[in-house]
């Protein structure tokens, strides 16, 4: 047994574990439903540069770390705004649930997660800009 102490091994593994800490609460409060007041999942982007804000290619990251949004785009400007769980915790928690997204002002949908947890939303073209995407938010339904 070494008991050596190295200060990046310790840096790690407190990363893994406030990560994995921060998975299971949110897992927690999907399941027991104590987060009725909030949505199940926002995502939030902050940029810190001037003009208009473009969806990222690599998709955004949920709060909670469950979802993964990603948007695609087809050559007319019209798409879809694909939802993916993340992990175990998220495919357990979302999938084949039903689930109400917004963004902005004018933009709501509802649909179902499929078995594997991902849930696409076909956009029209000019129907959301990126910027009322940033602030995301996917409220799942009761059971």
């Amino acid at each position: 047994m070494d008991n050596h102490f190295e200060p990046r091994q310790a840096a790690r593994f407190l990363r893994t574990l406030r990560v994995a800490t921060g998975v299971a609460v949110a897992r927690e409060e999907l399941l027991r439903g104590r987060g009725n007041a909030a949505p199940a999942s926002s995502f939030r982007a902050l940029a810190a540069k001037t003009g208009a804000w473009r969806f990222p290619e690599e998709g955004l990251l949920s709060a909670d770390g469950l979802l993964l949004a990603r948007r695609v785009r087809e050559a007319d400007g019209s798409g879809a705004l694909v939802l993916q769980a993340q992990g175990a915790a998220g495919v357990a928690a979302y999938a084949g649930r039903k689930a109400r997204a917004r963004a902005g002002e004018s933009f709501s949908a509802e649909g179902v997660f499929d078995r594997f947890g991902a849930w696409r939303l076909t956009l029209a073209a000019d129907e959301i800009d990126d910027g009322e995407l940033a602030g995301l938010e996917v409220e799942l339904a009761e059971p």
